[in-house]
């Protein structure tokens, strides 16, 4: 049942690539020259894309909906348009997208999205992908018809990698042969080390995905070599991987860092990695580790698929490596007649309310403490607390005070379940938004000499 809780908490997400050659086109833009201020990378993470032909938004499909913990599949497509309209407009350098790309590993979702990634490279945006937990032989895989849940075509390893060639598997410099893990070298002074962190089966998925992560011996070999490769030729390298390295929050973990990501860690101090971005938990978040030689950031970038649509956009300036979390333009949509895509932030917040009291009303029955009445007020506390965790947004001391430890059925709770989960969840959460911003993020950019 804990881990029930949990789960819905955080958000209840190559053998044909060795015979291809690389396109000249990409291989060419590669290594051309530095990366510099002029050019912007951005990162998203958990898009969790439900194909519009896959769903006819009938009953299956409303319940899926109604869900999906807090994620909004019903405007997928709406929302990529979009994605792809601010590329056009704003052309970044690189898009980023570090892992479930798909709600539940459709392969006509990724054919769609693979679709998408080829009009934004067609403005010069080069498209960087790793799969995630959700995306490769995925049981789950479903269409929705009237009252029917439907199984449709799943993705195996092989079918990622052909999918999105395109989008890093065919502009790779080095493949590991063990897992999708990629090294890329856009840059001459920024090399992007794309982990594949997932466990799954080696053709079709029978049931759910694993949640949780763990690198082989032999890919965490072919990492050392990247990363010794990177240090002989005086490169930063920046890694990208699903699954977390660091321990994003006090509860929970397990299923959210890698199982063995002590190993990795090991790894990036030896070799100096000071900053890594992952996905997976949902929430906005920034921690950092110190070890015994150097001090690891890992951003961890909000679901693209939830309110507020993070977009992070990394950045130099001058001797600094900026990060800043921004949010998906929908401006485009103001006029729009249906008031879902006219007012797409409001109806993201009403979903992720919905999704907010349902965890309410299951924790406290699993606790053995249901009461409705109870339930209800406590959704008014925890909807605005739980929408500003997820999504990085801080609150003030004198909000937790009026909001939370003046309220009434916050004091009934600590009465009558004061080692409840929904106590030490409010705990944790107050805890953390208190410790800073989580939205930026700067660091020395330091430039490499070669061993």
């Amino acid at each position: 049942m804990k881990k029930r809780y949990w789960l819905y908490l955080v958000c209840l997400g190559a053998l044909i690539g060795y015979f291809l050659m690389p396109k000249q086109v990409h291989q060419a833009s590669y290594l051309a020259k530095e990366w510099t201020e002029s050019e912007q990378i951005w990162i998203v993470t958990d898009m969790h894309y439900l194909s519009p032909s896959l769903h006819d938004n009938g009953k299956a499909f409303s319940i899926i909906q109604n869900t999906a913990a807090g994620k909004d599949v019903r405007y997928s497509k709406e929302r990529m348009d979009a994605l792809v309209a601010q590329v056009k407009k704003e052309k970044p350098k690189l898009l980023l997208v570090s892992g479930d790309l798909s709600l539940n590993g459709e392969k006509k979702s990724m054919e769609d999205l693979a679709e998408q990634f080829n009009v934004m490279e067609a403005v010069g945006t080069e498209v960087l992908v790793i799969p995630g937990n959700h995306d490769i032989a995925s049981g789950w895989a479903r269409e929705f018809k009237d009252e029917n849940q439907v199984k449709t075509a799943q993705v195996t390893k092989q079918d990622f990698e052909k999918i999105f060639t395109d989008f890093g598997y065919a502009q790779a410099s080095q493949r590991d042969k063990s897992s999708l893990s990629y090294m890329a070298k856009p840059f001459t002074n920024l090399w992007l080390l794309m982990i594949d962190s997932n466990i799954y089966a080696d053709g079709l998925g029978k049931g759910a995905p694993a949640t949780n992560g763990r690198l082989k011996k032999e890919t965490l070999t072919w990492i050392t070599s990247q990363l010794q490769e990177a240090r002989e030729a005086g490169v930063q390298v920046i890694p990208i991987m699903h699954h977390n390295v660091l321990d994003q929050h006090a509860t929970p973990t397990s299923g959210f860092t890698l199982d063995n990501a002590v190993d990795l860690r090991e790894l990036y101090d030896q070799y100096g990695i000071t900053l890594t971005f992952s996905g997976h938990i949902h929430t906005q978040h920034i921690t950092q580790s110190t070890g015994k030689q150097s001090q690891l950031i890992e951003v961890v970038n909000g679901a693209f698929s939830m309110y507020p649509m993070t977009i992070g956009r990394l950045s130099l300036k001058e001797n600094r490596l900026i990060y800043q979390q921004t949010r998906l333009d929908v401006d485009l949509w103001k006029n729009n007649a249906n008031p879902d895509l006219a007012d797409h932030q409001k109806y993201l917040m009403d979903v992720f309310q919905r999704s907010s009291d349902i965890m309410v009303h299951t924790a406290l029955h699993d606790d053995a403490a249901y009461d409705r009445q109870l339930a209800d007020q406590l959704s008014d506390i925890m909807t605005p607390l739980n929408l500003a965790f997820f999504s990085g947004e801080r609150l003030t001391e004198e909000w937790f005070e009026e909001k939370i430890y003046q309220h009434p059925a916050y004091a009934t709770l600590l009465k009558q379940e004061p080692q409840s989960r929904l106590v030490d969840h409010i705990d944790m959460m107050i805890d953390e938004m208190k410790e800073g911003a989580v939205d930026h993020v700067e660091i020395e950019w330091k430039q490499k000499k070669p061993d």
